[in-house]
């Protein structure tokens, strides 16, 4: 007797057993071979300074440890007898809680599979043509689940770095889940405001009058508060982060087309400068910036965020800048953090597949669902970026109305401008030089 039975719909497992892959670790060996390469955790994270920690807990907890920049310290001079003073190796803990899980799932190409299980059903099973389509809507599915795992994991580290330390997921940026506010701690007098441009709605950059009548004098206040940095809190090698709409808009400040003018072609004139910064290159004078102010990672990344309409019930998708607009941050150079993780649980059960990825830290399951008929892949992660020497992270806001959200439990709602950095002729505010 031929049955339909939950095997004859199981067409992603037919199309898995096609490639070879059969038993209880087929859809991971599938993972394995097809994702070895094409996502790399480790080398991805620690790019950006935040590696994955090794430790992964069933208790999902993550602490916040500041870590040092350690200098060569001296020895200290003691009797023959006595043994030296024992050095600091680990930091002191800032901060620890759960850790918060992140979930999505896609549900393969329903059009495509009920066609497919209608031919299956004609030639009582199914063929190389079911099988290629079956496995080619496994394939996308999954990564478009891993590709936004790591989306994800990105946007933390970007928003945590360019905004004061803090991870704000709230409805804007997660609308079908539980609003999340961390803060890391920054020093508040490592913030300063310093107004160069105002962005208008029709994305022209008009620069500050006060940079433009010498009031306020850009590449002084980024060298000054780095030196600062340096020579006063140990800050050893650094970089500069900006977002590339940042990047964009200092490239249009005549301010430092007119800098490099100055240094580059001196013998121009007053009259034909205006005419001569307007053809710079854009790569030529970024690197004349960064000459005089360190190394500037531009910061081009973008995150997308789904929704549905509530009124025309399609969906809709929201781009959102992954790191702050407007603000300069300065970081030490290396690990400033690490990616922390819990260790997945779950049951395997006769209606679902179970793969790992990442070493552990992503969960996979391919359910079927038999009251419906069909096939949802799903991906969990426990994770979180967690710096560890935010006391050596600085901003400064540069685009006027630059803002950080969050509200601080320590200070109230804060908008972040507290250090307004003041030129030398002034009175300085806390937070300024």
């Amino acid at each position: 007797m031929f049955t339909r039975d939950s095997k004859f719909y199981d067409l992603v497992g037919k199309g898995l057993a096609s490639l070879g892959y059969t038993g209880n670790e087929a859809l991971q060996a599938f993972v394995n071979d097809f994702f070895k390469e094409k996502y790399d955790a480790e080398k991805t994270f620690s790019e950006v300074g935040f590696p994955l920690n090794p430790d992964l807990p069933f208790r999902p907890t993550y602490e916040q440890i500041e870590a040092t920049i350690r200098p060569y310290t001296m020895a200290a001079y003691v009797d023959i007898d006595s043994d030296g003073p024992s050095k600091s190796t680990d930091g002191m803990s800032l901060k620890s809680g759960g850790l918060p899980t992140f979930k999505h799932e896609v549900t393969l190409d329903r059009k495509i599979l009920r066609e497919k299980m209608m031919l299956a059903e004609a030639l009582r099973g199914t063929n190389s043509e079911i099988n290629s389509v079956i496995v080619k809507l496994l394939f996308k599915g999954l990564d478009d689940l891993l590709g936004g795992n790591y989306n994800t994991m990105l946007y933390q580290r970007h928003q945590v770095v360019s905004n004061l330390g803090r991870l704000v997921i709230d409805a804007k940026n997660n609308p079908y889940g539980l609003p999340i506010e961390l803060d890391f701690g920054v020093d508040v007098t490592h913030i300063y405001k310093s107004d160069w441009y105002a962005v208008g709605s029709d994305g022209t950059v008009t620069e500050d009058s006060g940079v433009t009548n010498g009031d306020v004098v850009p590449l002084k206040v980024l060298r000054d508060i780095k030196r600062k940095a340096e020579t006063l809190d140990g800050l050893g090698a650094c970089h500069w982060e900006v977002s590339k709409n940042t990047y964009e808009a200092i490239l249009q400040m005549p301010y430092f087309r007119n800098m490099y003018v100055l240094a580059a072609r001196p013998d121009i004139n007053a009259e034909n400068r205006a005419a001569y910064a307007s053809i710079i290159d854009d790569e030529a004078l970024w690197n004349f910036i960064q000459q005089r102010i360190g190394r500037v990672v531009v910061v081009d990344a973008v995150a997308t965020v789904e929704r549905i309409n509530p009124t025309t019930h399609k969906t809709m998708f929201t781009t959102l800048n992954s790191f702050k607009d407007g603000v300069f941050v300065l970081v030490p150079d290396g690990e400033i953090g690490d990616v922390q993780c819990g260790r997945p649980v779950y049951m395997e059960t006769p209606g679902s597949r179970v793969a790992l990825y990442d070493g552990g830290r992503t969960l996979i399951r391919q359910v079927f669902n038999d009251e419906n008929m069909i096939q949802t892949i799903k991906s969990e992660v426990t994770g979180l970026c967690v710096p560890n020497k935010t006391r050596w992270f600085y901003y400064v806001c540069v685009g006027t109305g630059a803002t950080v959200t969050g509200t601080s439990s320590s200070a109230g709602a804060m908008s972040y401008l507290v250090g307004d950095y003041i030129s030398d002729a002034g009175s300085k505010a806390q937070g300024s030089l």
